[in-house]
């Protein structure tokens, strides 16, 4: 792909124009979004077929603020794509298969117990 000639003149003016750094993970990377308050990089990364985690990066200073880890047992089958927030983005959601189930987890900006996230995780396949 060519640039197009009439913007030539513009060139500096584009250049350094995204602030940007690379921020290695430990396991792929399935989604990422940035909060609407401009805080924070959420990511869903896939540790294995029975376990995916949810991390939260500052990103004034790219250290992890979130971490919570979804599944972890062998007997289950985890599949997250992506998390969404509300307007404000203080809040945040995410649904996901457990080999089946299918369940939502709404949570914030600060780490829960796994007693917290039990009480407060959604099994919408028990629902129906």
């Amino acid at each position: 792909m060519v640039p197009n000639m009439r913007f030539k003149n513009y060139k500096d003016i584009f250049t350094q124009l995204i602030k940007y750094k690379s921020v290695p993970t430990k396991y792929p990377l399935v989604s990422m979004i940035i909060s609407y308050d401009s805080t924070r990089a959420i990511t869903v990364t896939k540790a294995s077929e029975h376990e995916s985690i949810i991390k939260m990066y500052c990103l004034k200073d790219y250290s992890i603020k979130f971490e919570e880890h979804v599944g972890g047992k062998e007997e289950q089958f985890i599949k997250i794509k992506e998390v969404e927030q509300n307007a404000a983005g203080n809040l945040f959601a995410c649904t996901y298969m457990d080999d089946g189930k299918f369940r939502m987890r709404v949570f914030g900006k600060e780490n829960r117990s796994e007693e917290e996230i039990e009480k407060t995780e959604v099994k919408i396949s028990e629902m129906l």
